[in-house]
């Protein structure tokens, strides 16, 4: 799990190039650096920066735009974070549909109760059924390094959503281990970019080829 600085992002002046359309996904994937109960020592801020509540729904637009018409959501939130994932899921386009969650092996941190579990939130936009009917709503997987995920959740994705659906992981730190993902995110080389909407990553400022002349610059033109 990583995080992005936002920033506004400045419509383009007439003549000035243009992000060009982006690619859309069928299934998005995200593990935002949620703040909530995570300063201090132990917590998350001691791995990398977070994010507020209304950055994350800030980024409602951008999931819009890259998310296909019909498409799924997979949404991970912690124990502290649970009520407010559903709000952050609604301000992406998604309706909250079920969660799933991962049982952990041992337990590890918590305030008042030790945490064994996880939870992922699966929403859906539009017309978008899923395609395994008879996945339970929970997976007992190993813990693995700080904040990644179990690989059997990938699995769980395919079966659901369809293996050959394109998929995008935000905020990912590594490259998903199965076939059709895309990623973004601050530690990684990201496929996609997220910078018209204010939140660039390091690997927007060494991208040259993601826009497009806008439409009636003359540019290309005989």
């Amino acid at each position: 799990m990583t995080t992005t600085t936002k920033t506004a992002a400045a419509p383009p002046a007439h003549g000035q190039k243009t992000a060009a359309r982006p690619q859309r996904y069928g299934v998005i994937a995200a593990d935002p650096p949620w703040n909530v109960q995570q300063v201090g020592k132990l917590g998350a801020s001691e791995h990398y920066d977070l994010m507020t509540l209304d950055q994350i729904k800030g980024m409602g637009d951008a999931v819009q735009a890259l998310a296909e018409d019909n498409a799924h959501l997979y949404l991970w939130v912690t124990n502290a974070t649970l009520r407010v994932g559903y709000d952050v899921m609604e301000a992406w386009g998604f309706t909250p549909r079920s969660p799933l969650t991962w049982v952990k092996p041992r337990f590890t941190l918590g305030n008042y109760l030790r945490n064994a579990t996880e939870h992922v939130l699966f929403g859906t936009r539009g017309k978008a059924p899923v395609q395994f009917k008879s996945q339970p709503t929970w997976v007992f997987a190993p813990l693995q390094e700080h904040s990644v995920k179990p690989d059997e959740m990938y699995s769980i994705i395919d079966r659901v959503s369809g293996r050959d659906t394109k998929k995008l992981e935000l905020f990912a730190r590594r490259r998903p281990p199965a076939p059709n993902w895309s990623v973004w995110g601050n530690e990684i080389e990201s496929d996609v970019t997220l910078a018209p909407w204010g939140y660039p990553v390091p690997s927007d400022f060494g991208r040259q080829d993601d826009v497009v002349p806008e439409s009636g610059d003359g540019e290309g033109e005989g």
